[in-house]
């Protein structure tokens, strides 16, 4: 195992920055000096991830593209994606 030290000017930075790499799987722990406790096993018992909203059924958006008289999808897609000037 190898450990880093990093030195950050603001507390609250520290705080942040400590909160980051913890989220990432191969950092086995997080410690900062002041707080004198593991902040990866802290994390790890919340619930990090929210669960997705149910924002409609997927058939409810079948046919939206049904009277656009698509012919070319190429042109179709470039069009989507032009930035207006």
């Amino acid at each position: 195992m190898i450990t880093l030290k990093v030195n950050i000017e603001d507390e609250v930075y520290a705080n942040m920055f400590a909160e980051l790499i913890s989220n990432f799987t191969f950092v086995k722990s997080v410690e900062v000096p002041h707080l004198k406790n593991n902040l990866k096993s802290r994390l790890s018992n919340e619930n990090l991830v929210t669960p997705a909203q149910n924002i409609g059924e997927l058939s409810d958006y079948r046919g939206i593209w049904a009277d656009k008289d698509i012919t070319d999808l190429k042109k179709f897609r470039d069009n989507l994606w032009q930035r207006s000037k």
